[in-house]
């Protein structure tokens, strides 16, 4: 039992669950002894015939579908530019640098994702990324645990459901997490959070803009959490805070983000990129790696890795994850979209977006409603006429791709995304069939 965690009774309650009376059993699938009951008739193709045969399957997916999806992954635009640079064979098919002196052109890219991510918040320092939005939050509510030494965190009902799974995942058993309301316009209920605040409070939790779209006031959020001596974590749209409160200037102890808004596709799940934000002051125990800009012996600027703090490279006891790398690739990625479109592109992309989401929300059909009178931002939650798994499915019928429903208000409310990608003729004929149920 020294380097297996589970014992014997554990292994047993688990067979018991799934059914199983042996491990045996349940791995009997498993062995390599088992036959295919009967041959499989597979065709003699060519390679050409195979490629043809694959291709006209592919055509039955769905490539034409307008994406007004949302929920965390959203179709944004990628400039032809940040693939040229992505696929640069020293990008690529670099690995991770554990031995980062010799890397500097990946150390730089690095620094300058830092750098760009701790204007765009106006936090003080940033890490170099992390695996996705959901882990970087989860790591944030670790690390303000280990700057207290308390183990409860508040979190909104209305943040995305899927970081609340992670934040399950990756919270030991002796934390506590509690959730606190949204009041009627889809804002957090500032009320209930004071009154759920106790001695054990580590820290406290906003999202804006939150899993319905609609912005937080993070300022009076931030103020509470000051009074209470809270860390304040705040999860941000890094469009958004181009043209709204960045978490730096809302008091933000800790920020974090899903950086696929910024020029990356979707793709089937991913890869995304995390992105992790925190005060100076902090930075002993934020997770993954800082990468910090220096000169050598003879005056040249040079990049060094600053920070690891893992258990690989400092004592067990000492590190703040086992977060183990960066997803250098696509903060790669995300490095290359901001140096292309500047502040300017960053600010007209948010107000696009702003004015996207307010022209979707005039516009409605009759038979819908907004359910929340909040200020909203790229997402729309709406009360159908009918049942919204209804109405999604009719609507991939005609081309567009909306969702996911969100059964934390009800089953007939559905989630509409808007992107800088989406035209207003886009918008129209989206509208338009939503008028014909």
């Amino acid at each position: 039992m020294r380097y297996l965690s589970l014992t014997d009774e554990d292994r047993k309650e688990i067979l018991e669950k799934l059914g199983y009376k042996s491990e045996e059993e349940l791995f009997k699938d498993a062995t390599g002894e088992e036959k295919f009951a009967e041959s499989i008739d597979l065709p003699s193709l060519s390679e050409v015939e195979v490629y043809n045969r694959l291709f006209n399957l592919s055509l039955k997916n769905a490539f034409n579908l307008k994406v007004f999806a949302g929920g965390g992954a959203y179709d944004v635009y990628t400039p032809a530019v940040v693939n040229h640079i992505l696929l640069r064979s020293e990008f690529y098919t670099a690995y991770t640098p554990y031995q980062p002196e010799v890397s500097q052109g990946t150390l730089q890219a690095m620094f300058e994702f830092q750098s760009f991510i701790s204007d765009l918040t106006r936090m003080e320092v940033t890490n170099a990324s992390m695996y996705d939005g959901g882990t970087s939050l989860a790591e944030a509510i670790l690390m303000s645990f280990r700057l207290t030494r308390k183990y409860k965190v508040l979190i909104p009902k209305s943040l995305n459901p899927l970081y609340k799974m992670v934040i399950k995942t990756y919270l030991p058993d002796f934390a506590e997490v509690e959730e606190y309301s949204f009041t009627p316009s889809g804002s957090a209920d500032v009320v209930e959070i004071s009154s759920k605040i106790d001695g054990e409070t580590a820290s406290l939790v906003v999202q804006s803009p939150n899993y319905f779209g609609i912005v937080e006031n993070t300022k009076i959020l931030g103020s509470l959490a000051k009074e209470k001596n809270l860390i304040y974590i705040v999860h941000y749209d890094p469009v958004a805070v181009a043209i709204l409160t960045p978490p730096g200037e809302a008091g933000a102890d800790i920020a974090t983000a899903e950086g696929q808004v910024l020029g990356i596709p979707l793709s089937f799940g991913g890869p995304y990129v995390g992105l992790f934000s925190s005060l100076k002051k902090h930075i002993r125990q934020m997770p993954g790696r800082i990468v910090a800009e220096t000169v050598d012996e003879n005056g040249r600027r040079g990049y060094v890795t600053t920070l690891q703090t893992r258990e690989q490279f400092i004592r067990r006891e000492k590190a703040t994850s086992n977060i183990c790398t960066n997803n250098q690739l696509v903060a790669l990625a995300v490095t290359v979209y901001l140096a292309l479109i500047g502040k300017r592109g960053l600010v007209e992309n948010a107000k696009k977006t702003l004015a996207k989401t307010k022209y979707f929300i005039e516009n409605l059909p009759k038979g819908y409603k907004v359910a929340f009178d909040g200020f909203h931002f790229r997402e729309v939650v709406v009360k159908t006429p009918v049942k919204a798994k209804e109405v999604r499915d009719r609507l991939i019928e005609k081309g567009f791709l909306v969702g996911p429903i969100v059964e934390e208000v009800g089953e007939d409310y559905l989630i509409f995304a808007f992107t800088e990608k989406h035209t207003k003729e886009d918008i129209d004929k989206l509208l338009e069939e939503l008028g014909r149920s």
